[in-house]
């Protein structure tokens, strides 16, 4: 068992309906569908995340499993990347879990905003007065989301999902967000794109509607996982806030990443499971500085950490 150490993440491209386009270069595609989820960090199997151990690439299950003594994930990383509406759903908390006879987790998410373009919103919760029943006749409504409190978004933003708050997205966006381990989604509307709804489970689940939006110049504390935002404006030793767990994302240029004494190089979007309070250095290299095919992403030289 690893008592510290740094591996790295390839994550899982999950094609979405709704998919911007920002991520499409990070894989091959055969089908003209856009990326919509980079799912960087996730033991759950349909979505197969792998790790660089010193023995080859394995699924992170298996390392977690093997190497970690099954340790139990209570989060999940994903970048999310939209041009076109998310479908409006909701989500169950761990109790609406328990009361629709599922299993696992409930889902609440935390959504970081690295990028937004003119006029993208996100709509969080019903109105005021609005009754929850409306949410059964939104199909035959001419404006479905004028019953939502509409939210302009701008880089920066730092958005609270809580289970039973009704949530969609309007506009191209990109976001990182970390939630729950969990996969449930329930459906309520879906822009005439013909995939299942699941109403009745989503009015079950529907709890305050009052959304809460902050900036990411403050770190993330919740009881189910904590998010830290590290600045790297120069060269820099990190301290790590995890002290036995982190996952960390860099969303700059290309940079170095010192590693007990071994030299990596990274660039936008890599992703590392780091374990026991590792040390982690990163050179910024003005040689370095192009980021081709990389330039049309936010350079917003930071490294996220989600830990618990």
């Amino acid at each position: 068992m690893p008592k510290h150490g740094v591996f790295r993440l390839f994550p899982h491209a999950v094609l979405k309906p709704w998919g911007g386009g920002h991520l499409d270069l990070f894989i091959e595609k055969k089908s003209d569908t856009k990326i919509g989820e980079y799912i960087i960090f996730s033991d759950l199997p349909q979505f197969p995340v792998h790790v660089e151990t010193p023995v080859g690439v394995k699924r992170l299950s298996e390392f977690l499993r093997e190497e970690l003594g099954g340790l139990d994930l209570s989060f999940m990383v994903k970048i999310l990347s939209t041009g076109e509406p998310l479908s409006l759903q909701n989500h169950p908390s761990d109790s609406d879990v328990k009361s629709l006879g599922l299993t696992g987790r409930g889902k609440f998410e935390c959504w970081t905003i690295l990028d937004a373009e003119k006029n993208a919103n996100a709509y969080l919760g019903l109105k005021e007065k609005i009754p929850v029943d409306m949410l059964r006749a939104l199909p035959t409504q001419n404006e479905p989301l004028s019953f939502f409190n509409e939210v302009p978004l701008k880089q920066g933003d730092v958005v609270f999902i809580e289970p039973g708050l009704i949530h969609t997205t309007t506009g191209r966006l990109l976001f990182y967000e970390l939630q729950q381990k969990s996969d449930y989604t329930f459906r309520i509307y879906d822009f005439n794109r013909n995939r299942s709804l699941q109403i009745e489970e989503a009015i079950q689940c529907v709890r305050d509607q009052k959304a809460v939006v902050k900036n990411f110049s403050t770190p993330v504390e919740t009881e189910y996982f904590s998010l830290a935002y590290h600045r790297v404006s120069q060269n820099a030793t990190i301290n790590l806030c995890g002290k036995k767990m982190s996952v960390i994302t860099w969303f700059g240029k290309k940079a170095t990443l010192v590693l007990e004494g071994k030299k990596e190089s990274i660039t936008w979007g890599d992703s590392f499971l780091v374990l026991e309070d590792t040390p982690i250095y990163i050179e910024k290299n003005a040689e370095l500085n192009s980021n081709p095919p990389l330039e049309n992403l936010p350079i917003l030289d930071m490294l996220f950490e989600a830990y618990v």
